[in-house]
């Protein structure tokens, strides 16, 4: 069951002018020349660690008004305060919005991608998000909430049949139809696979110090690492002295603070560390096991070798010895890929075609 705590006072925004702009769907527009407020669209690329919002025009390449960061808001693994942040960086994005265009824009469309809102729990985060964007003024029956799957595809521009292979929190391989996952393999979450996603790799990262300390595992330079992550001498404790004697120990506390039950997509902060030191055996070995677990699901999904490949989430759509790796993997099938740095192209795509469908992307409503 999905639980949140009470939500939190907001409080205005300033644009550069200086000028306060709370969002407010019922504010007057006596001062503006339109007849009615232009028309906009909201698109959301909703991960677990992070989050963007986007205001454009209901139509128009060049249309983009207003974008706003904040925090993950995946309701199973960001903590409890997941649909405030959300609804907070929303309200930003449109006082933004509303700053640029001074007046408050009439919402056409929405469409968020978001993680953690797949099958198992699509109906009930649909619910929970509608219920607070309809706080700001949005109407429930114009917003779109589906997972962040769909959205990278489309964010790759490939067409509508390929594959998705996405590592970031989590971590998914998915084949597309006509715009539609049809088969798919892990996207499991943390406890049960992921397996090369950021959470994956700062586990495993994490799991081999504590072997290393321990003495049943190999000696790590991943031990060090962490340990300069932390502020903390894992190996002997000196400096500064071990708070609690035993370096083991330091590390659980450290872990305890840093990375709370509650909030496992903090241990993606570790993910990095393998890729710095990839001649570190340990490191090579998580390394090896994220690419080859990447390039046999690709392979499983589409034997023929025909499909073009969208790379995206922060693991794979960055720089780094996996990303170098799966690529080389892929050219060597000879597949065409396509990297997607954000699934907000995606997300505007739909919530535009939305507003179209609509008959509401014009800049009156008639």
């Amino acid at each position: 069951m999905i639980t949140v705590e009470p939500r939190q006072d907001r409080s205005a925004q300033r644009n550069d002018r200086g000028r306060a702009w709370a969002y407010d769907p019922d504010m007057p527009d006596t001062d503006s020349p339109h007849p009615t407020p232009p028309a906009v669209v909201i698109a959301g690329d909703i991960g677990a660690t992070s989050s963007r919002i986007q205001v454009a025009r209901a139509e128009g390449e060049r249309g983009l008004l207003a974008e706003a960061d904040g925090p993950g808001a995946n309701l199973r693994s960001s903590g409890p305060q997941a649909l405030d942040h959300l609804a907070q960086t929303v309200r930003r994005a449109l006082a933004d919005a509303a700053a640029r265009l001074e007046v408050p824009p009439r919402i056409a469309a929405v469409a968020l991608g978001v993680s953690g809102a797949g099958p198992s729990h699509a109906a009930q985060v649909r619910d929970l998000i509608t219920g607070r964007l309809a706080e700001l003024g949005i109407d429930p029956a114009s917003v779109q909430v589906g997972d962040d799957l769909r959205t990278a595809f489309l964010s790759g521009g490939v067409g509508d049949d390929g594959i998705l292979l996405l590592s970031g929190t989590g971590a998914v391989t998915v084949l597309f139809r006509g715009r539609e996952g049809v088969a798919r393999r892990d996207g499991m979450g943390w406890l049960l696979g992921d397996i090369g996603s950021a959470v994956w790799l700062g586990r495993r990262t994490l799991q081999a110090v504590a072997a290393d300390l321990d003495q049943r595992g190999r000696r790590t330079v991943l031990t060090e690492r962490v340990g300069e992550m932390l502020d903390l001498d894992l190996r002997a404790g000196r400096t500064p002295p071990s708070p609690t004697g035993d370096v083991r120990q330091d590390l659980i506390r450290a872990l305890d603070e840093l990375a709370p039950a509650s909030s496992p997509a903090a241990l993606g902060r570790f993910a990095p560390l393998p890729g710095t030191v990839p001649e570190d055996p340990a490191a090579r070995e998580i390394l090896d096991t994220a690419t080859r677990h990447f390039t046999d699901t690709v392979r499983a999904l589409d034997p023929q070798l025909t499909l073009p490949v969208v790379l995206a989430g922060s693991v794979l759509a960055s720089p780094g010895p996996i990303h170098d790796e799966v690529v080389i993997g892929l050219e060597a099938d000879g597949r065409e890929h396509r990297t997607a740095a954000s699934g907000l192209p995606g997300a505007l795509l739909l919530a535009r075609e939305a507003a179209a469908a609509a008959g509401t992307s014009g800049t009156e409503q008639r």
